[in-house]
């Protein structure tokens, strides 16, 4: 079997993800290990994954796999591509069939037999390899839809069931929310994930370039990227072009503020489904899960030694106002890998005091104004110097990062 196999084992009894490991790697994979889905998300948003070997349950004495078909519906929602085998007891063979009817590719028993495990394995590996081939694309990483707040979920329900239709969709929320992510997730999701996928500015638009830009997304996806910026004399050049792909627009307007500045007609176009984000301080609990993923996210990539948050930090971060959103907790934590030091991390190392509150903050420095150097070198290093992708990980158009890589000579 070739090394280039990847495979996930996400277990939290250490013996039975070390004796998957051993077996794995003796037959030529490389095997990564997680005790809970949420360091399974940290490998899953660095590497590619070729099979996902996932138990149902991270909790002893717990046999419901509730946990694990939770985890089971994200996998399957994140990559459609995603192949995952559900390893159960002698007890739960009725569990895995459904685990199955849910989107598992196959199941394996514990206590497994080496050569049953291997094979599974093995088939697992040429089905991913064959859904790759047919799709034509490498799977895309760090696009992932995280929180538990009762917003995210209830957007993560409507991506579940819209993106395989050919429904247009306008995202809405505030600079930072992830609404471009959501654009993302959509066209993974439908039948057209294979096709373009383009991101029209209106703001800075004309009619040659809806011309232009829907004709390259034909078959595919077009983003309509602030299209309550658009000139109201364009609207008739837009109509014109609104079938010729996918639509997902996004706006930092509600439907009604959106209605007034475009005209409702084309927000009817547009906006068959409505996905909203909320600001990040209306996420109940959201914070500091984001934050704490992106700190193992990056000390990851970066080859960092993992630390713990201080309870001082713990509390700065969920109370402090984060006016960036997910994109500043984001470039907050990275910067934070990148450059604290200690064996814990502190306020400090995020510039937050541990008395702030959403009204009475230490103001952080979330933009990439300071250490921004770092910032936009990692996202270049790790997307290969594709400007394209480091801008949209950091937030950024490709005119403003190619600006900055000159800045600094990057």
């Amino acid at each position: 079997m070739s090394t280039e196999s990847h495979i996930l084992v996400i277990d939290d009894d250490i013996d039975i993800a070390r004796a998957a490991r051993l077996l794995l790697v003796r037959h030529g994979m490389r095997v990564s290990t997680a005790a809970n889905p949420a360091a399974a998300w940290v490998v899953l948003a660095s590497e590619r994954i070729d099979v996902i070997l996932l138990d149902l349950n991270f909790v002893r004495g717990h046999t419901s796999g509730e946990e694990g078909f939770a985890m089971l519906d994200r996998l399957v929602a994140a990559d459609r591509h995603a192949v995952v085998i559900v390893v159960t007891g002698h007890s739960g063979i009725a569990v895995a069939v459904q685990a199955m009817r849910s989107g598992a590719t196959d199941f394996v028993i514990k206590p497994w037999h080496n050569e049953r495990l291997l094979a599974t394995v093995e088939r697992g590996i040429a089905l991913r390899r064959a859904k790759l081939e047919i799709a034509a694309a490498p799977p895309v990483t760090d696009e992932l839809l995280l929180g538990d707040s009762s917003a995210v979920e209830h957007a993560r329900d409507i991506i579940t069931r819209i993106a395989p239709t050919a429904a247009s969709v306008l995202a809405h929320g505030p600079a930072g929310a992830g609404k471009s992510l959501v654009a993302r997730l959509i066209h993974r999701g439908s039948s057209h994930a294979d096709g373009p996928f383009v991101t029209l500015d209106a703001a800075a638009t004309d009619a040659a370039m809806i011309a232009e830009q829907a004709a390259a997304a034909a078959g595919g996806t077009l983003v309509i990227d602030h299209i309550d910026r658009l000139p109201r004399a364009l609207g008739a050049d837009l109509t014109k072009v609104l079938s010729a792909a996918r639509i997902v627009a996004t706006t930092r307007l509600d439907r009604a503020e959106l209605s007034r500045a475009i005209g409702e007609d084309l927000v009817d176009r547009v906006g068959t489904i409505d996905i909203a984000l909320p600001p990040l301080g209306h996420r109940t609990g959201d914070t500091l899960l984001l934050a704490r993923h992106f700190l193992a996210l990056f000390a990851y990539r970066h080859g960092k030694p993992p630390r713990p948050l201080s309870d001082d930090a713990a509390h700065a971060i969920a109370a402090g106002n984060w006016p960036d959103n997910v994109r500043g907790v984001r470039q907050a934590m990275e910067r934070a890998v990148l450059l604290a030091g200690g064996d814990m991390y502190v306020p400090d190392d995020f510039l937050l005091s541990p008395g702030a509150t959403p009204d009475h903050p230490r103001a952080p420095d979330l933009s990439l104004a300071r250490n921004e150097e770092a910032l936009i070198s990692a996202a270049l290093g790790r997307h290969a110097f594709n400007v394209s992708r480091a801008a949209a990980e950091l937030g950024l158009t490709r005119a403003a990062l190619y600006r900055r890589m000159a800045r600094y000579g990057l």
